[in-house]
């Protein structure tokens, strides 16, 4: 080492700078000693934090550096000097060594803590390491580090550049950690006021994306906001980019290359983090924002008055205006700073260019749209609080696109642990009026009850919806680019609603193309949701099953579905039973089920048979009683010819089928063999089933059936959506017949037959 250092002290550049090397060195620990005693007295703060156990590091890798830059000592240094000058920390000494063949090493101490750096000049490569203990921020220093020590290929040798060819620009890679002990040593320290305790810091810690650029990291009256470029080496290459920006034949066979035709593969992505937690990226807003807006704008017949909460990016507001029943959108965000920081960093999120009928290039300037920069939650309190006494018209939907239940943020607690922001809501929406709020990250398999876990608000919350809306759904969307799927609730306050969420395939893709406006460009106004989509929104996932059955006070459903098909109950065939006609209740008699022989109790009967069923779906039965009362869909009676036609059809689906409101309105599952006719017995004889009531045929009014019988499914069970399916064919033999509607009753009483409702 001293050879090398003897050898690369043979040019005179070298030797000059080594000589001010030992001057500037005595006298920059002078000079940075006394600038660290009057930053002490200044910024008590700031001293006090130095003493913890706690800091910031900053690792940088830089790549295509000038080599001549990277093999002298004396630059290097003095790059060194300005760098921890411009960082205001406190150089208490530091020390470079020049290597063989060829490469420096530099070490500064600190009274902060330390920076070091190495280099490789045949390489055009230098790492640097910078650690300070305290507060302040070092990412602010990137630019400056770029400045110092990016200094451009130019010349001959290693592995530069010919001369005379354009300079190459340095790249670098970065990383940055907070280290050691925080919340441990300071009781005043809140690990969720800091952003990079949150996602924020998560992303920045990988060490090895080839982009990795701050476009905006600043304070509104209300929150931190910062928005970052990333181009993640897992999916992409800065040589991919680059390529993408060149419409050049790089193979020279006269095809552009395959990343310039894909641009929008290969750009980096903008990804908008605030208070540190991440809101949306350029790679998974459209699936995120379609998830939330359209699986409840389409299960609501003609939303024509639209409220968002929050939303500062535009992309809710975005994918609302696609509705060609939108006539107005309101959208109430706190933060006016963070709107016009997104319409000039994120422009992409609310550009409305592309959406034929829209009146505007940002959609935020759209005339069906407004903005209200309040606070959302008392705007709705004050309105809404008392359902009888606002003047302000009512929504169709609510999209909260807000605070997360589970945020650790003061102001969410206070709102979900009373029910008066809830009931604001239900009271701001339409008798048809549908909410939906995003919740945040999905459970996973392992988690415990929300109530029992860090859920506790969004248990509170769950409970204050329950009070107030007919039925609530919950789903999840795994593209959102969150690191996990994110979890969203649908709540409706009619079951009306509650059917139309559960419409088959081809449903949905009709209303999908009867509502939502095309594109100006001809692409897909949707890149994420279709109808295939909506269709496995329908089921909760296993994971918050679990989690839900995991309540100290177990729901009944957990035990009655959850375990699903139990091999040790017997299975009775169909063998065993007979379909005959009952001779024992009069008038009403009509064939039943009777066992041919002994069945243990607690056997399951016929399961095999049991799951062949057809299922007239609640659209396809209005359509049906629509024709048959000779109404169309204006309610022009069209005469009796549909009525004639259709009339063996309506008397065999209530006369044979089991009839529910499980899915909102009335449906009918109709078995395909003896189970038909298995049911609790006119005259309330049965052994089947285990519904405790007295009601049976022969004393229940026909005219108006019991509520206790017209059961529907579970305000809120993910239990119950996740097996409604089996739900509906499997236990409809554990059913009682009664008579559901005076349309019923016409046709069943000329027959004698009854409509079984679960």
């Amino acid at each position: 080492e001293d050879d090398s250092e003897d050898d690369s002290e043979d040019d005179s550049e070298d030797d000059s700078e080594d000589d001010s090397e030992d001057d500037s060195d005595d006298d920059s620990e002078d000079d940075s000693k006394d600038k660290g005693d009057r930053n002490e007295s200044e910024d008590s703060n700031n001293a006090g934090d130095l003493h913890l156990p706690a800091g910031h590091h900053l690792l940088i890798d830089m790549k295509h550096v000038e080599p001549n830059f990277l093999n002298s000592e004396g630059r290097l240094a003095q790059a060194m000097v300005n760098l921890i000058e411009g960082s205001e920390s406190t150089l208490l000494s530091y020390h470079c060594h020049s290597l063989v063949p060829s490469g420096v090493s530099c070490v500064g101490v600190l009274l902060e803590s330390h920076v070091s750096l190495h280099t490789w000049p045949s390489e055009g490569a230098i790492i640097f390491d910078l650690f300070t203990c305290g507060s302040v921020p070092l990412i602010p220093m990137l630019p400056l580090v770029k400045k110092l020590f990016g200094i451009p290929m130019t010349v001959a040798g290693g592995r530069g550049v010919d001369e005379g060819q354009d300079a190459l620009l340095p790249t670098m890679i970065w990383s940055h950690k907070l280290r050691g002990f925080r919340s441990d040593f300071s009781s005043s320290y809140k690990e969720h006021e800091n952003p990079l305790e949150q996602d924020l810091g998560q992303a920045l810690s990988w060490h090895g994306n080839d982009m990795m650029e701050p476009l905006l990291s600043e304070e509104t009256d209300f929150q931190h906001v910062d928005i970052f470029q990333f181009i993640d080496f897992h999916e992409s290459s800065l040589g991919a980019y680059k390529r993408s920006l060149s419409d050049d034949d790089d193979d020279d066979d006269g095809v552009p290359s395959y990343e310039s035709l894909h641009k929008d593969l290969y750009a980096p992505v903008k990804v908008l983090f605030l208070d540190g937690v991440e809101q949306s990226s350029a790679r998974g807003e459209a699936a995120y924002h379609e998830a939330l807006v359209h699986p409840s704008m389409i299960a609501h017949s003609n939303p024509k008055r639209v409220a968002i909460i929050g939303g500062g990016e535009g992309a809710t507001l975005r994918e609302v205006l696609k509705h060609n029943t939108v006539e107005h959108v309101l959208m109430v965000e706190i933060d006016e700073e963070l709107v016009e920081m997104c319409e000039e960093y994120l422009t992409e999120w609310s550009d409305c260019t592309d959406i034929v009928g829209s009146d505007a290039d940002s959609c935020f300037d759209d005339s069906r749209a407004s903005v209200e920069f309040e606070d959302a939650f008392k705007w709705f309190i004050d309105r809404f609080e008392d359902d009888g006494s606002s003047t302000e018209e009512k929504f169709d939907v609510i999209i909260m696109d807000a605070l997360d239940p589970d945020r650790l943020v003061e102001i969410v607690g206070s709102l979900y642990k009373e029910n008066t922001f809830i009931n604001s809501l239900s009271n701001a929406l339409t008798e048809e009026g549908v909410l939906v709020a995003q919740i945040g990250g999905s459970e996973s398999i392992s988690d415990p009850p929300d109530e029992m876990g860090p859920g506790e608000d969004t248990a509170n919350m769950m409970e204050a919806l329950q009070s107030v809306f007919e039925s609530i759904h919950e789903y999840d969307e795994g593209h959102s680019d969150f690191g996990a799927p994110w979890t969203y609730l649908a709540c409706f306050k009619d079951s009306k609603t509650r059917s139309s969420w559960y419409r088959n395939a081809a449903e949905i893709d009709i209303e999908l193309h009867r509502r939502i406006a095309g594109t100006e460009s001809g692409k897909p106004a949707l890149l994420f949701f279709d109808a295939p989509m909506m269709i496995t929104y329908q089921v909760p996932s296993r994971a918050k099953e679990t989690s839900y059955c995991r309540k100290e006070a177990k729901p009944w459903e957990c035990d009655e579905y959850y375990s699903g098909f139990r091999p040790e109950i017997a299975n009775i065939p169909v063998s065993h039973v007979e379909a005959r006609k009952s001779t024992s209740t009069g008038e009403y008699g009509d064939r039943g089920l009777f066992a041919s022989q002994d069945i243990p109790k607690g056997s399951n009967l016929d399961m095999n048979g049991s799951v062949k069923a057809f299922h007239v779906l609640p659209s396809t039965w209005s359509v049906i009683e629509d024709l048959y009362y000779n109404k169309d869909d204006d309610g022009v009676d069209e005469g009796a010819f549909a009525t004639e036609k259709l009339s063996g059809v309506v008397a065999f689906v209530p006369g044979f089928g089991y009839g529910a409101k499980l899915l909102g309105t009335l449906h009918y599952t109709i078995k395909l063999g003896v189970m038909t006719f298995c049911n609790h017995g006119c005259n309330g004889t049965h052994n089947i089933g285990d519904w405790e009531n007295d009601f049976t045929e022969l004393n229940v009014d026909l005219d108006r059936a019991p509520v206790a019988l017209v059961n529907k499914a579970p305000v809120y069970s993910p239990v119950f959506d996740r097996h409604l399916r089996q739900i509906i064919v499997m236990a409809m033999g554990d059913c009682t017949p009664i008579v559901t509607s005076v349309k019923d009753r016409r046709v069943e009483r000329r027959d004698n037959k009854f409509a079984r409702s679960m």
